[in-house]
C-alpha cells in the first residue's frame, strides 16, 4: 500500500527530445502513472512528496543536482527512492564526477538508450515492488512506534494506579522473575528498592511459609493456574503479618504468557479473628458435640417413653423407657420396624385415618389414645403425643413422639366410673325406694281404712245373701293384693321388718328344688351348682326363699319358658373398695338363664320399682326390686350382669353370718288360744288420719272393748291424763309432731307399765322401739291380726 498519493506514481525527468514523452507513453500503456516534470525543482517537490519511482536521464543529472541531494538527503529512514537512470547508448568511460553525480542518487539503476518497451517496464514495475515494500515498513515502524508509545503510556498509568493504593502491587516476567514492586512494597517491607528483584523476594517470608509459597508459585508457573495463598510477610517493623498473595498471567493472542501481575494484601488482623473464631468454632462445636451427647443420653436414659420415625413411619430412634415399657432388651429390635407392627388391630384405622389427618393439618397432635402390644403380647393403654418436622419438599421426614402408659390410669378411671354408675344407682334407688315407702305408707292406711270396713259389714250382711257376700269377698281379695304390693314396695324400700338368722344356704337351695320345679314347669332344666362348704348366710329364711323363687321365675320368662336354670353357690371375699360391698366375707348365690339377655339401657333400668318387660298384667315390676331392697338391708349386695344374646346372671351377695345367732326382731305372739276368755278392755287408739282412726276403734269395739279416740300424740298425753283406766294404747307411728314411738317414750314416763301398740304402714320396727313397744300390727291389719296382738299381750290376764 503506498504512503502517498504518488506512492504508485513514476516521476519522468527527460529534458532533451522527446524522450519524456515516449516513456510517459509506453509506461501509460502498461498500466503505470507517469508523471512528467520539467526541471530538477520539480522533481525534487515529488521526492518529497515519496514518489514512487523517478525514471531520469542522465543528461538530466547536472548541476542542479543540489537540489535533489538535499531532498533525497531529507527522507525519512525507511524510504529509500529507486531511481532509473537511462544513459547514453554509446559505450564509454564516465568520469570521477558522473559516477558521483549517479552515486549520489543512491538506489540507482542503470538502462542503456534505445529504450527497449519490455526492458524499461520490468524495470519500472520491479523499482515499483521494492517501493511498496519501503511504504509496507514504514507502516510496520509506524504501528510499533504507536504501540511503544502506548506501552510506555499503560505503564505510566499502570505505575501511577499501583502506587496509589494501599495493596503492594508487583509484576514479573513470563519466567517469573520479579521486575517491579510499586512504592507501597517497599514502604511496607522497609527493604531498598531493587533489593526484592528476581528471587529474592523469597527471604521476606516467614521461614516456616517458605517452602509452601514456593511450591505454590512453581506450580502457578508450569501450568498457568492464577497464584493465590496465604504466607507471612515480614514488615519494617521485623514482624511477620498475614497477607493474601494474588497473581494472574496476561496472555497474548496465541495463549503464550507474556507478564504476571501479582497483589499482597494484608489481613492479618482478619486471620488473627478467622484464628480466633475457629478456636471459638471448636470450643463450640465441642461444646455442642457435648450438648448433643448429653441430649442423646437424655433422650435415651429419659424416664418418659419417646421414639422417632422416618417419614415412612419406621422406627428411628427410642429411648431406654420405651425399650422396657415395651419388653425389648435392644433398640436392634425395633430399629427399621414399621411403628403400626406395636399397634392393636383395631387402632390402626384411627392410626391411619382421623390421627394421620390431624398430624398432616398442623404436624401436631396431643393425647392421642392408642393399644398398643408388648413383646410378651400384653396389651396397654397409652397417651401418644406426636411432633413432625418437614424437608424442603414439604414431604414429612421425621415424627417424634412420646408415649405414656395409661393402663392403671384407665382401670383406675374405669373402676371409678363403676363405682360412680353404682353410687348413682344406689342414690336413684334410695331415693325411689323413699318414694315408694312413702306410697306404700299411705296406700297401707287407705287399704286399711277399707278392709276394716269391710270386715265389719261383712259380720253384718245377713247369712243367706251369697251374692252380696261373693261380692265382700271379692273386695276384700283386692284389699289382699294391695296388701301383698305394699309389702313388695316396702321390701324394696327396705322398710320391712327382717328376722335375720344364721342360715345354712346350701342345704336350704335343694330343699326348694321341688318349689322351682313345680313353680318353672317342666320344660325348664333346673341345675343346682353348690359349694357345700360355704358359711351360713345372715339372712331372713324366708325372705331369700322368696327371693331365689323371684329370680328363678324372672328367669322362666326371660327364657320363655324352657331352657337351662342354673343356680350355683360359693363363698367370696369383698376387699376394700370393692363396689356396693364393705370389706369381708360374703356367701354369693348366682342364677344364671339361658335367655335373650338385655341391652344395656334394660340393664339400667332393671332394678327400678315397676319397670318390667312383661306384657301387661304379667308382672308388678317389683320382683328385682324386692331382691335389691332385702340385700341392701342385710348389708350386702344384689348386681345384675347381662349382654343381649348370652342370657342373664343375678348375683346375691349376703353377709357371713357370726359364731353368735343374732336376737330375733320381735317378740313372736304364743299360740292362740280360743278357749281364753278375755274381759272388755278399755284402750287408747291414737292416728291423726280419720278413716284409719274409725276402722281401728270399728274393730276394737266389734271385739267388745271400749275405745277412746285421739287424733295426735299431744291429744293422746291429755286423754291419758285424764284417765288412769287405759289398759292399752294402739297408736299410729308417722304422725305430725309426735311419732308414735315419740309418744309411747312419753307415756312410759308417767306409766311405765301401760303397753303400747305400734300399728304402722311401714313394714318395719323404728330405730329404738322395741323398749317401749309391746307388739307391732302391720296395716292394713285384719280383724283377727288385731284380735291375736291384744290376746298376746293379756292372755294371761285372762285366767287371773
Amino acid at each position: 500500500m503506498p504512503g502517498t498519493k504518488y506512492g504508485t506514481t513514476v516521476a519522468v525527468l527527460a529534458p532533451r527530445g522527446r524522450d519524456a514523452q515516449v516513456a510517459a507513453e509506453l509506461l501509460a500503456q502498461s498500466g503505470i502513472d507517469p508523471l512528467v516534470v520539467a526541471d530538477p525543482a520539480g522533481l525534487r517537490a515529488l521526492i518529497e512528496e515519496h514518489i514512487g519511482v523517478v525514471l531520469i536521464a542522465e543528461e538530466a543529472i547536472g548541476e542542479d543536482l543540489a537540489l535533489i541531494r538535499s531532498a533525497l538527503e531529507a527522507q525519512p529512514a525507511w524510504s529509500d527512492i529507486p531511481f532509473i537512470v537511462l544513459t547514453a547508448g554509446r559505450a564509454r568511460q564516465r568520469n570521477a564526477a558522473e559516477d558521483e553525480r549517479i552515486d549520489a542518487l543512491g538506489n540507482a539503476v542503470l538502462l542503456a538508450r534505445p529504450m527497449h518497451r519490455d526492458d524499461i517496464v520490468r524495470a519500472v514495475r520491479s523499482a515499483l515492488k521494492a517501493r511498496q515494500r519501503q511504504f509496507e515498513a514504514r507502516a510496520r515502524m509506524e504501528e510499533l512506534r504507536e504501540n511503544q508509545q502506548k506501552l510506555r503510556k499503560s505503564e505510566r498509568k499502570f505505575h501511577a494506579i499501583a502506587n496509589s493504593i494501599d495493596q503492594m502491587i508487583w509484576s514479573t516476567r513470563p519466567d517469573g522473575y520479579h521486575d517491579y514492586y510499586n512504592d507501597r512494597w517497599y514502604e511496607y517491607t522497609g527493604v531498598p528498592r531493587g533489593s526484592t528483584d528476581g528471587e529474592r523476594w523469597e527471604g521476606l517470608f516467614h521461614p516456616e511459609d517458605q517452602p509452601r509459597a514456593w511450591e505454590r508459585w512453581r506450580q502457578s508457573l508450569e501450568t498457568g493456574v492464577p497464584y493465590e495463598i496465604e504466607y507471612r510477610l515480614r514488615h519494617r517493623s521485623g514482624e511477620y503479618r498475614w497477607v493474601l498473595g494474588k497473581a494472574q498471567p496476561v496472555r497474548d493472542e496465541d495463549g503464550h504468557i507474556t507478564r504476571w501481575y501479582g497483589s499482597c494484601t494484608e489481613i492479618d488482623d482478619q486471620v488473627r479473628i478467622r484464628e480466633a473464631l475457629a478456636a471459638s468454632q471448636d470450643r463450640l462445636e465441642a461444646a455442642v458435640r457435648e450438648r448433643t451427647q448429653e441430649l442423646a443420653d437424655l433422650y435415651l436414659k429419659t424416664p418418659v417413653a419417646l421414639l422417632s420415625t422416618d417419614g415412612e413411619g419406621r422406627i428411628v430412634t427410642v429411648s431406654e423407657r420405651w425399650l422396657s415399657f415395651m419388653q425389648y432388651g435392644s433398640a436392634e429390635d425395633v430399629l427399621g420396624r414399621l411403628v403400626t407392627e406395636f399397634m392393636a388391630p383395631e387402632c390402626l384405622g384411627e392410626h391411619q385415618g382421623a390421627y394421620a389427618e390431624r398430624m398432616a393439618e398442623a404436624d401436631v397432635a396431643y393425647d392421642l389414645p392408642y393399644t398398643v402390644i408388648k413383646r410378651s403380647g400384653e396389651r396397654a393403654e397409652v397417651l401418644v403425643s406426636a411432633r413432625s418436622t418437614r424437608n424442603a419438599r414439604g414431604e414429612v421426614d421425621r415424627v417424634m413422639a412420646s408415649v405414656v402408659d395409661v393402663t392403671e390410669r384407665k382401670a383406675a378411671e374405669a373402676a371409678r366410673d363403676k363405682a360412680e354408675h353404682a353410687l348413682r344407682q344406689s342414690q336413684k334407688l334410695e331415693t325411689i325406694g323413699q318414694l315408694t315407702g312413702g306410697v306404700a305408707h299411705d296406700f297401707n292406711n287407705l287399704l286399711m281404712a277399707v278392709r276394716s270396713s269391710l270386715e265389719l259389714l261383712r259380720k253384718r250382711l245377713p247369712e243367706g245373701d251369697e251374692r252380696a257376700h261373693s261380692y265382700l269377698a271379692n273386695a276384700l281379695a283386692g284389699a289382699e293384693r294391695g296388701a301383698t304390693l305394699t309389702q313388695r314396695m316396702l321390701a324394696f324400700a327396705r322398710r320391712q321388718e327382717l328376722d335375720p338368722r344364721p342360715v345354712d344356704v346350701a342345704a336350704l337351695l335343694p330343699g326348694m328344688r321341688d318349689l322351682l320345679e313345680r313353680s318353672l314347669g317342666p320344660e325348664m332344666d333346673i341345675v343346682l351348682d353348690l359349694d357345700t362348704k360355704v358359711p351360713q348366710a345372715l339372712v331372713d329364711e324366708n325372705q331369700l326363699e322368696m327371693a331365689v323363687l323371684n329370680l328363678a321365675v324372672n328367669a322362666r320368662d326371660a327364657m320363655e319358658g324352657s331352657g337351662r336354670l342354673t343356680i350355683r353357690l360359693d363363698c367370696v371375699r369383698a376387699e376394700e373398695g370393692t363396689p356396693q360391698l364393705r370389706e369381708g366375707d360374703y356367701v354369693r348365690i348366682r342364677v344364671e338363664d339361658t335367655g335373650a339377655g338385655m341391652d344395656s339401657d334394660t340393664l339400667a333400668r332393671a332394678m327400678e320399682p315397676f319397670f318390667t318387660t312383661k306384657g301387661v298384667g304379667r308382672g308388678t315390676g317389683l320382683g328385682l326390686s324386692m331382691v335389691h331392697g332385702l340385700t341392701s338391708q342385710l348389708g350386702g349386695s344384689f348386681q345384675l350382669q347381662s349382654r343381649e344374646g348370652e342370657g342373664t346372671t343375678a348375683e346375691m351377695y349376703l353377709p357371713v353370718a357370726g359364731t353368735q345367732a343374732p336376737a330375733p326382731a320381735g317378740e313372736t305372739a304364743p299360740e292362740e288360744r280360743a278357749e281364753d276368755a278375755l274381759k272388755p278392755l278399755k284402750i287408747l287408739a291414737v292416728d291423726d288420719d280419720a278413716l284409719v282412726l274409725f276402722g281401728t276403734v270399728a274393730l276394737l269395739e266389734d271385739l267388745g272393748h271400749e275405745v277412746v279416740e285421739a287424733g295426735s300424740g299431744a291429744h293422746a298425753l291429755d286423754m291419758l291424763a285424764m284417765r288412769d283406766d287405759i289398759d292399752l294404747v294402739i297408736t299410729d307411728q308417722a304422725m305430725p309432731n309426735m311419732t308414735g314411738v315419740a309418744l309411747a317414750r312419753e307415756i312410759h314416763r308417767d306409766r311405765p307399765e301401760l303397753p303400747v301398740v305400734l300399728a304402722s304402714g311401714y313394714a318395719e320396727m323404728p330405730e329404738g322401739a322395741k323398749q317401749d313397744i309391746v307388739a307391732r300390727l302391720e296395716k292394713p291389719f285384719s280383724h283377727e291380726d288385731l284380735d291375736a296382738v291384744i290376746r298376746s299381750i293379756f292372755a294371761g290376764r285372762a285366767s287371773d
